[in-house]
């Protein structure tokens, strides 16, 4: 049973404050977009920093670990392909 009444049907009709974005989480995201394979870490950092300090952020920094690991694996193919195969 939540134990919080919804601000639409609060006598006083204000909304408790929000925490705060965690902004490491969102520089992970970015980072996990552009293809950053650093966004890894930076997500794993940010995802200890949200566990800690109750900030928002969480799903953000999940999905950039995510994006890292993929990246980092799109990266160390590469990497093996050139020097399998060479480049030219």
């Amino acid at each position: 049973m939540p134990t919080e009444v919804p601000a639409a049907i609060r006598p006083d009709g204000v909304a408790p404050p929000r925490a705060p974005l965690n902004p490491l989480a969102l520089v992970a995201l970015v980072l996990g977009v552009i293809g950053g394979p650093v966004a890894a870490l930076f997500g794993h950092v940010a995802m200890r920093q949200i566990a800690r300090s109750g900030e928002r952020g969480m799903l953000l920094a999940r999905i950039a670990t995510v994006l890292g690991y993929v990246w980092l694996a799109i990266w160390a193919a590469v990497i093996a392909w050139v020097v399998v195969v060479g480049v030219g």
